[in-house]
């Protein structure tokens, strides 16, 4: 029996990239990059779409997450590691859009109390959506605006 506790991910679908890629082999430590975090890093970079947060959610840092993935061995890694980051943040761009176009109901208190509810809508949100829109587009090679 292994001392390992049992795999996050074995109930995941084995045909998406974020969890086939070849994952960098390190040194075992407990707080290291292990084959299961690299994973969980990818997962969460897809869903977040912000590198300081994913590596800060795996328990790693930043700088750590930069040299696993500038080792020559990392190919794999880093490839799944742009894919993921791409997704992410195109994810948190259409959120952002939704958020800015469609408002947010904010609750309206009197006495400690919801009392009822307001509309906003956030123009800044959406200014600032469509400049990293427009930034992204700009650094993308064969994409223009």
């Amino acid at each position: 029996m292994s001392d390992q506790p049992p795999s996050p991910f074995t109930d995941l679908p084995t045909d998406d990239y974020a969890l086939t890629f070849a994952a960098v082999a390190t040194k075992p430590r407990h707080d290291g990059w292990t084959p299961d975090r690299q994973r969980h890093f990818i997962l969460l970079l897809r869903a977040m779409g912000v590198v300081a947060a994913a590596v800060k959610a795996v328990g790693c840092t930043a700088q750590s997450a930069y040299r696993l993935r500038g080792r020559p061995e990392a190919g794999d890694f880093a490839a799944a590691w742009d894919r993921a980051l791409a997704e992410g943040q195109a994810l948190a761009l259409e959120r952002a859009f939704e958020l800015a176009v469609n408002g947010v109901e904010q609750p309206r208190y009197y006495r400690g109390k919801v009392v009822g509810t307001v509309h906003r809508f956030d123009s800044r949100l959406l200014i600032a959506a469509l400049s990293y829109s427009k930034a992204i587009r700009r650094h993308r090679p064969g994409e223009g605006e």
